[in-house]
């Protein structure tokens, strides 16, 4: 696995095998791809530094001739450059015009129906996938795009990805992946053989499908179905928590979505969704049932109504204190209306509350509870200060 940073970036104008650098579009771990021209079409250029990705360059090209979906990203060439003395493996792509998956949802707020739509593009990508033999092992919401015109789901980025057959190239117990998104069996394999340091997990499509069922809830509620203080009390609730279900965490999940989700999210292989094919039937079938209640937007949106004035209780500290009670918002948050300011007690009571939005991270989550507690020490001193005043110190 690489380590360190990445290479520097390509300036705009920057020549590479006939194509032209015209700006970054995204950077991870095991490349950075570009936006770039050639012959009047825009093309995805990956660049992969060969010292540091080793044979993951020739996987994943060989990976992606493999694979003919339209629901997959497509591979339109590939080389070495500079051509003297190679540096780079260069990967050129169709140009996805569009959103990463979170952006998308926070951007447009989506229906159940088209909740449903997206899932089942990227269900059909993994059938076809699983069926050449190929798992992606990095489904998460970055590595799909939602194209702009038409919505359509493209799973890209299969750096990471194996294929039956394929030489081992994993030096740790558990393969390259976001560990936020691993299964269970991941898990569970990691702590029967930590003293193990020959052992090596082989994920399946069912990992896939786990990571696929941990994006459909977020996309669902806006939250992960798991929590834990620490990484050792996370794992401990993805092991063995079941998670509430989405028609719970949010009452304008439809059951049929919520099932279908809570199934990918079942704690061992045998009881999840047995393959990519049954959850692009089970998505199909949910989708024939669909009725009114589907098309309206699974969470509240930022607007007028919500931007806190003096004496307004919409993003009021109780609302917050309990947020796995309320639907979280997507979009822009509207700013606060300004309220003149009296003093240092004023300016306490001007700090906003933090959003809740699809792509709230375990981080901020306990940050927010930091704040929380912190808020209502902040409320008992200012009760305490504020006794001969007349002005009520909001938190």
């Amino acid at each position: 696995m690489m380590r360190g940073p990445p290479p520097a970036a390509l300036s705009p104008g920057a020549p590479v095998l006939g194509y032209t650098v015209e700006r970054q579009l995204g950077q991870g771990g095991f490349g950075t791809v570009y936006l770039a021209h050639c012959e009047g079409q825009r093309f995805a250029l990956k660049l992969l530094h060969l010292p540091r990705v080793g044979e993951r360059a020739e996987r994943e090209v060989s990976i992606l001739t493999r694979l003919h979906h339209p629901n997959v990203v497509r591979i339109l060439g590939h080389g070495y450059w500079p051509v003297a003395q190679p540096q780079f493996a260069v990967i050129a792509m169709e140009y996805v015009e569009g959103r990463q998956l979170d952006a998308w949802a926070d951007a447009e707020n989506p229906t159940a129906r088209q909740v449903a739509r997206v899932l089942l593009g990227v269900a059909r990508a993994l059938a076809a996938a699983h069926a050449e033999g190929v798992l992606h092992r990095d489904v998460k919401e970055a590595n799909v795009m939602v194209r702009a015109s038409d919505g359509l789901a493209k799973l890209v980025d299969f750096g990471i990805g194996d294929y039956a057959g394929a030489r081992e190239l994993t030096a740790d117990i558990l393969p390259p992946g976001t560990v936020d998104y691993r299964s269970p069996e991941a898990w569970r394999f990691l702590r029967a053989h930590l003293e193990d340091r020959d052992a090596r997990y082989t994920a399946g499509p069912a990992d896939d499908l786990w990571a696929l069922g941990l994006v459909s809830y977020r996309l669902l509620t806006g939250r992960f179905p798991f929590d834990g203080e620490d990484g050792a009390k996370l794992t401990e609730a993805i092991l063995s928590s079941a998670p509430t279900p989405p028609h719970e965490e949010n009452e304008r999940v439809p059951r049929a979505l919520s099932d279908v989700c809570l199934q990918l999210l079942e704690k061992t292989p045998q009881a999840r969704t047995p393959s990519a094919q049954a959850l692009c039937e089970s998505l199909e079938q949910a989708l024939r049932g669909a009725d009114a209640t589907w098309d309206v937007p699974l969470c509240d949106a930022y607007d007028e109504d919500s931007a806190t004035t003096e004496g307004e209780d919409i993003d009021s500290f109780e609302q917050w204190r309990h947020e796995p009670r309320h639907r979280p918002r997507r979009g822009k948050r509207i700013p606060r209306k300004q309220v003149p300011a009296v003093g240092a007690a004023a300016v306490a009571s001007e700090v906003s509350p933090p959003s809740t939005t699809v792509r709230v991270a375990l981080a901020k989550r306990w940050a927010f509870r930091t704040w929380a507690a912190l808020a209502v020490v902040l409320v008992l001193t200012g009760a305490a200060w504020g006794l001969g005043t007349s002005r009520v110190v909001r938190p």
